[in-house]
């Protein structure tokens, strides 16, 4: 699992203390560059503030306590989850249609061969 960012090193070290990141290889992207080779742009208003995002934030916080917290970095930076093959090929992929779509991470793990040995 590789977790690309776009906060400051120490924002993304509180951010894995609370959700958790063992077993994770962490990259900061600050600038962005590593999004945007991944064709993750910026977003628009309505990607983030849209009915279907905010009715998905209301959704979190009632049903699981999770709360929006303040940004550090861009709410504009556009999302993504890739599931690669142990070639690199990229075998899955959710880029999210608004803020509040979260990735079915099962599926992305379904589209790869476990059984084979990944890296290289």
């Amino acid at each position: 699992w590789v977790v690309v960012t776009h906060s400051s090193p120490s924002v993304t070290m509180r951010w894995c203390a609370m959700v958790g990141c063992e077993g994770m290889r962490l990259v900061e992207d600050e600038s962005r560059v590593i999004y945007a080779s991944w064709g993750l742009g910026r977003s628009s208003l309505l990607h983030f503030m849209g009915w279907r995002s905010l009715r998905q934030v209301l959704r979190l916080r009632s049903e699981d306590g999770i709360r929006n917290t303040k940004p550090d970095g861009t709410r504009w930076q556009k999302a993504g989850t890739f599931a690669l093959d142990a070639e690199g090929n990229v075998r899955w992929r959710h880029i999210p249609a608004h803020a509040g779509e979260l990735p079915d991470l099962e599926a992305a793990l379904g589209s790869l061969d476990l059984r084979r040995p990944l890296g290289r």
